[in-house]
């Protein structure tokens, strides 16, 4: 399959032929490396056994020096694409490494906005015009006084464009009060530069907030729980197949002592 080599900022950008199209498009973000592996779950089994239509690098990714063979891991965020039922394009960006924030790392937003600024400004050019980042809130695990919990049926949907009344509430329309829910990077970064940078009219930019349950390696109900919501609310549907042996692999890991990223 042919291909398109586009370079901004600090990102190099390489597309297939086919989505060198201009319309309106969804962009899906999820980053694969949280803990649970909701979010992970969710957005891989939306792409399924799909071919990446995009490819992204920069000097500025997390990469290690080293690699296998003969099966080498990839240095690059991949993007995919699909149609909801009622036809409309979706990219799904699978963000496969980031600088989250820590005591060793406190440059998350160093490393993480320029490539982030790029990929919104080069989607755009293909008509990009919504967000949604679907994330779990692991940060409910760390500062349980005062961080909202989010049962496993549940979801915060917050509105990072136009937020209504500066309130949080669940799916279930139960308002959370007087608690200040804490996202970290780089969820928080992607949102925020998709009002900025995005150059069409925004038709909405979405943060999915599912629970983290910090007992079990594997969040499968929040997993569902944001399978459900890309359904009922974007038309997506999911390879299942492609999530049951998924989650056979998950748990071969937990049971192999895999560690959570």
């Amino acid at each position: 399959m042919s291909s398109k080599i586009t370079s901004t900022g600090d990102t190099d950008l390489v597309w297939s032929e086919q989505v060198m199209t201009k319309e309106p498009t969804t962009l899906v973000v999820y980053y694969q490396g949280e803990a649970g592996y909701a979010s992970f779950v969710a957005g891989a089994s939306l792409v399924g056994e799909r071919q990446p239509i995009c490819r992204i690098f920069s000097k500025l990714h997390q990469v290690e020096p080293m690699n296998s063979l003969p099966m080498p891991t990839f240095p690059e965020w991949r993007m995919y694409e699909m149609r909801n039922l009622d036809g409309r394009r979706y990219f799904i960006l699978r963000i496969s490494h980031a600088y989250t924030p820590s005591p060793e790392q406190t440059k998350s937003w160093l490393y993480n906005y320029p490539v982030m600024r790029d990929v919104i400004m080069e989607c755009s050019k293909r008509g990009v015009d919504e967000l949604v980042y679907l994330t779990s809130h692991v940060m409910q695990n760390f500062i349980f006084d005062d961080q909202p919990q989010i049962p496993p049926n549940e979801l915060i949907v917050y509105d990072y464009r136009e937020p209504e009344e500066e309130v949080l509430q669940l799916t279930n329309g139960e308002v959370i009060d007087d608690l200040q829910l804490i996202v970290p990077s780089p969820t928080w970064i992607m949102c925020s530069l998709f009002n900025s940078f995005c150059t069409n009219p925004i038709r909405g930019v979405w943060l999915v907030l599912c629970g983290n349950d910090n007992t079990t390696y594997l969040n499968i109900s929040e997993a569902d729980r944001l399978l459900d919501f890309m359904y009922d609310i974007h038309g997506l549907e999911y390879d299942t197949v492609y999530y049951r042996e998924m989650m056979e692999a998950l748990r071969h890991a937990e049971h192999m002592g895999g560690n959570q990223q």
